[in-house]
């Protein structure tokens, strides 16, 4: 599994971010496939992203549709739609590796008239738009599965098998917070991922997680046998002064609140131990509780670490670590673990 490194963020912080990696001297590339919402991003990090990244360090580039902003009403579906076409057919833009379908993102909240209309909305802006890219963009494209249930998911491959697509995307897991923009992994959303999981081995399409990056649901991505899964947790976890390790949720160092939000140096070295992870970000305590851009990249190793981790750790060590550090997480493993599927909206 890849972790796609979302970089639709301000230029300027991308600039202190690459700097202070390259004088960490670390010699893993968290930037070896990153994501941009091209439509909703400057200028200045578009030309970093070809630049900095893609022309001198070889990344993989992937643009992102904007399905997120239509979902929180910043742009109509219509109009995402119309953008996303003359942005991917003007050749000035064709530089990127993979491009994200038009999605239309359902959230918790849409009653069941509305996610199958947003279902049949997101095949069928794909299948449009993909007859009207040129065609040496057609072999780069990733259409976007929705829905809440099996048959929801069964008709978004089926359809996608028939334009003869290999990569596709995911995006309809459950939410909640301010216009329901937080993605969240619920009973229900284990068992749309175990559904999906099944679809992908019978309709030999590879799986894009758009939107959860926290280390413990790594590995029930990878229980589904996942391609790649994009996040900027990363970084917004290091603004609300949250640390990851590898495995376990994030933890809150920046100041004490609760006892169960707060993590101590002790327990921090402790964990550290516990997971092997070593990282320049994290030698002191001091400043990685003090300093953001030290948070931010030691986040992005610890998600790093997590996939690679899932390749050199047995089951076994990896539930121990998942249980001790993120133990709300035990319960969606058995979950993942059990052999029925059962998806509670099934229409």
């Amino acid at each position: 599994m890849r972790l796609v490194t979302s970089l639709t963020i301000d230029a300027s912080l991308l600039r202190k971010i690459l700097r202070l990696w390259d004088e960490g001297g670390d010699s893993r590339n968290p930037f070896a496939a990153v994501l941009v919402t091209p439509l909703f991003a400057s200028p200045s990090i578009l030309r970093m992203i070809r630049e900095e990244l893609k022309e001198k360090r070889g990344s993989v580039v992937y643009f992102d549709s904007g399905g997120y902003y239509a979902q929180q009403g910043k742009i109509s579906f219509d109009n995402l739609y119309c953008r996303l076409r003359d942005y991917y057919r003007d050749p000035d833009n064709q530089w990127a590796d993979w491009y994200v379908l038009p999605d239309h993102v359902p959230t918790s909240e849409d009653n069941l008239e509305t996610i199958e209309f947003k279902v049949r909305d997101t095949v069928s802006a794909s299948k449009n738009l993909l007859r009207e890219l040129p065609l040496n963009l057609r072999g780069k494209t990733i259409p976007v599965i929705q829905g809440h249930t099996a048959q929801q998911l069964k008709f978004c491959a089926q359809q996608y098998q028939s334009i003869g697509a290999r990569y596709v995307g995911f995006g309809s897991f459950d939410t909640c917070g301010p216009n329901q923009s937080i993605n969240r992994i619920t009973f229900h959303t284990i068992d749309l991922l175990k559904r999906l999981g099944e679809l992908a081995a019978h309709y030999s399409l590879q799986l894009h997680l758009f939107g959860i990056g926290t280390p413990p649901a790594f590995y029930l991505f990878d229980q589904i046998r996942a391609r790649s899964v994009d996040s900027l947790t990363w970084l917004k976890a290091a603004g609300y002064g949250y640390v990851f390790l590898p495995f376990t949720r994030g933890y809150r160092i920046t100041h004490r609140t609760t006892k169960r939000a707060y993590m101590n140096e002790e327990e921090f070295v402790f964990l550290k131990d516990l997971t092997g992870h070593s990282c320049p970000f994290c030698d002191s305590y001091y400043e990685l509780s003090h300093n953001r851009l030290y948070r931010i990249l030691h986040n992005l190793v610890c998600l790093h670490e997590t996939i690679q981790s899932l390749h050199e750790w047995d089951t076994k060590r990896i539930q121990s670590v998942i249980n001790f550090g993120s133990p709300t997480y035990t319960n969606l493993i058995r979950r993942m673990e059990d052999g029925a599927v059962r998806i509670s909206r099934l229409a």
